[in-house]
């Protein structure tokens, strides 16, 4: 990598500031990873960790890191995790749906028999 890297915003990083910014953005989705693949995808520590991944995307993104060569790897490596973390994240949903829809069931079969009980 070169010695610091500047975009149009003259923003300068040293090459360990932006394997830094990019080794914490990994660690924080692997993080989310984590607490996915337990089922934690809505608590408060999965929530703090996307505005945390949010604010780094953001001055990644703010100062082009990725569009260096040689940050290619890391580029491939957070992609992957990022799709991981899209899976896992629409798998729950698609399960807390599938679950919603069977309690609103249950709440009409309820309703249904109490009504008759009642007539």
């Amino acid at each position: 990598m070169s010695d610091s890297l500047t975009n149009t915003d003259d923003i300068k990083l040293t090459c360990e500031d932006q394997v830094h910014l990019l080794d914490e953005l990994i660690s924080v989705l692997t993080g989310q990873l984590q607490l996915a693949r337990r089922g934690n995808s809505t608590s408060a520590q999965f929530g703090a960790l996307s505005t945390r991944a949010g604010s780094l995307v953001k001055e990644i993104q703010r100062t082009g890191i990725l569009t260096a060569k040689e940050s290619q790897t890391k580029q491939v490596e957070l992609r992957k995790l990022y799709e991981k973390l899209c899976l896992i994240v629409a798998a729950h949903k698609v399960s807390t749906h599938n679950e919603l829809n069977q309690i609103c069931k249950g709440r009409k079969t309820i309703v249904t028999y109490r009504s008759n009980i009642r007539s």
